[in-house]
């Protein structure tokens, strides 16, 4: 038996949930001059905005370390991440002079949160490049369990290693370039062809409604949909009435605006059927939601909004 004076004991189970406690107060002594700190059990995460960027982030950084000094723990300099955030078509060479305890923090390109490499320009290519590793495993193992496994295993093996690491994050990572998610379905498109032992010129498409499989494109528009509907970000219709054109979707200068979550969420509701936006009941509109999309296969967002345009 051990006594902590200070901190929380590491490896115990109630470790992560005292840390919590621990620093529960640090987003009140963040300056409210356009900063929002994010905390996830000991990750924490500061987003700065503004004119000034460089005082902001100085200012904000010394009230937590100031913070963190009253509780005897160190920010330490060596594994802060700094990221400026920029269109691709941004121009101007980033200079920030942004310091912990004189030690001059690098500015990266792209850094790891909750399991999403984040880039400066937000494009998403390292991360879905590490979602194709992950799958390509996946297609690997599939292909050697082929030989002896049943089709029900292999539907398993292909939400375990495959489903799963397209999914998470789907919401937020989907709004990527249309060529980085083709090549996501191109490998989805080789799991259904491991499953039936069929050519690589085999169509598929139907496969995927049949097996209960959603498109990286199904997906994202389900996560992207059920997220903003959670959020409140756009209410779902409770009248029995064609909303079609009522659904307020936010204004914008920039096409980096249309990578929001809210965004494109508040859009894509407007393409789902009337019958299903109106189900007040959220575990229904869900399921309701699913069924619909796993019945309608799409290759794009574009077939999504006409689906007569499908090839």
């Amino acid at each position: 038996m051990q006594t902590l004076y200070y901190g929380v004991p590491q490896g115990s189970i109630l470790g992560p949930l005292l840390f919590i406690c621990y620093v529960t107060g640090l987003p009140l002594v963040i300056p409210n001059d356009g900063n929002k700190i994010c905390l996830y059990a000991d990750d924490t995460n500061l987003i700065v905005s503004g004119s000034s960027i460089e005082q902001s982030s100085n200012n904000a950084l010394n009230c937590i370390k100031n913070f963190f000094n009253r509780r005897n723990l160190l920010l330490n300099p060596t594994k802060t991440n700094l990221i400026s955030f920029k269109t691709k078509q941004s121009k101007s060479k980033t200079e920030l002079n942004i310091c912990i305890d004189e030690h001059k923090l690098n500015l990266s390109r792209h850094s790891k949160f909750l399991g999403l490499i984040i880039d400066e320009h937000l494009s998403w290519d390292l991360h879905v490049d590490s979602v194709l590793g992950k799958m390509t495993s996946g297609l690997y193992a599939m292909r050697k369990m082929s030989k002896s496994c049943s089709l029900k295993t292999l539907k398993q093996i292909y939400f375990a290693l495959i489903h799963s690491h397209i999914s998470y994050g789907i919401s937020i990572y989907g709004s990527t370039k249309k060529n980085n998610l083709e090549k996501i379905l191109k490998l989805q498109k080789k799991a259904i062809r491991i499953m039936l032992n069929l050519k690589w010129k085999d169509s598929v498409k139907t496969f995927f409604a049949e097996f209960d499989i959603l498109t990286v494109y199904n997906l994202y528009i389900f996560e992207t949909i059920i997220l903003t509907v959670r959020l409140g970000l756009q209410n779902v219709a409770s009248h029995n009435y064609n909303t079609r054109h009522r659904l307020k979707i936010e204004k914008h200068n920039l096409e980096f605006f249309k990578k929001k979550t809210s965004y494109m969420g508040s859009k894509l509701l407007k393409y789902i059927p009337v019958e299903i936006r109106n189900l007040t009941d959220h575990k229904k509109f869900k399921k309701a939601l699913k069924a619909y999309l796993i019945s309608h296969p799409v290759y794009s967002i574009d077939e999504f909004f006409c689906p007569d345009s499908a090839g």
